[in-house]
């Protein structure tokens, strides 16, 4: 046997003895009630892009960014809610900018838009209807044909809003494990993270704690788990299962609130992403 294949067996837990501290290549270190699922954490690795987001006035119609205001083609009806009201510009993700994350798009800009009303757009009878929320993509764009004269949207009251400023955006790569509050826990683990931590007896409570700090997956991303501080819209609609996170904004100081310190996801179909098809984004919102 290998030195490499013993290591990992012990790591595995098929041996008595573990050699060291498992880290995951996030840095994450495994307590010793986790190590023996090390193969399992180790399968549930999603790559996703961290997004780090910064106040910054000064940003280019086309840049990515939170809130502010973006690029719209000149002459085109700006985005409106049912009710005619114009969509709040929630944000703007620009993939030239992006690093390459397979099955999404690597160039173009895609924009999400949501209403201003006391639900910031929510459907609660069907989240995927766009009837307070559009997502809209521009695979061809120019700065020449770009709206410039926004005085259309200075009357509109934008206070009910989760962005309260503009926000300039930097992506990382990086890797995501378990997703602990994602619904993909139970495909990983064959159980809920609740019934998971019951194998522990009296260490359950810790290694809850354990999953929800290292393993929670909050943040702003493109792809990977995602979080939620209620519970995953997806359960609740059969057939969206297989949905995959576009977008997550989380709540960030006094910059990005949604209600009481929440979190907001997109949620997509993998063939709509493949085909660069948005027109039935799932959208949700939630707080403690």
């Amino acid at each position: 046997m290998k030195f490499f294949d013993f290591f990992r067996k012990k790591q595995l837990g098929e041996e008595s003895h573990t050699v060291g501290p498992v880290i995951l290549s996030n840095g994450v270190q495994l307590s010793k009630e986790l190590v023996p699922y090390l193969h399992t954490i180790e399968k549930s690795a999603l790559p996703f892009i961290q997004i780090k987001a910064s106040p910054e006035e000064k940003l280019s119609l086309t840049q990515s960014k939170f809130g502010g205001r973006g690029y719209w083609p000149t002459g085109d009806p700006y985005p409106t809610d049912t009710n005619g009201k114009y969509l709040f510009l929630l944000a703007q993700l620009n993939f030239e900018e992006v690093p390459p994350l397979p099955g999404y798009p690597q160039k173009g800009l895609l924009q999400f838009y949501i209403s201003t009303n006391d639900l910031m757009g929510l459907n609660f009878d069907d989240p995927t209807a766009q009837t307070g929320h559009r997502v809209i993509y521009f695979e061809e764009y120019g700065e020449a044909r770009a709206e410039k004269d926004f005085a259309f949207l200075i009357d509109v009251d934008f206070s009910f809003v989760p962005v309260n400023r503009s926000m300039g955006l930097a992506f990382q790569e990086q890797t995501d494990y378990i997703g602990s509050l994602d619904l993909r826990f139970e495909k990983n683990f064959g159980e809920d993270c609740m019934e998971f931590t019951e194998r522990f007896g009296e260490k359950g409570d810790d290694v809850g704690e354990e999953l929800c700090d290292n393993f929670g997956c909050d943040g702003h991303k493109i792809g990977g788990y995602a979080c939620f501080t209620q519970s995953d819209p997806r359960e609740q609609r059969a057939g969206h299962e297989e949905w995959i996170l576009l977008l997550q904004i989380d709540s960030q100081d006094s910059d990005i609130v949604w209600g009481d310190a929440g979190i907001g996801n997109f949620f997509i179909h993998p063939e709509d992403l493949k085909k660069k098809d948005f027109s039935r984004v799932l959208y949700n919102w939630d707080c403690s």
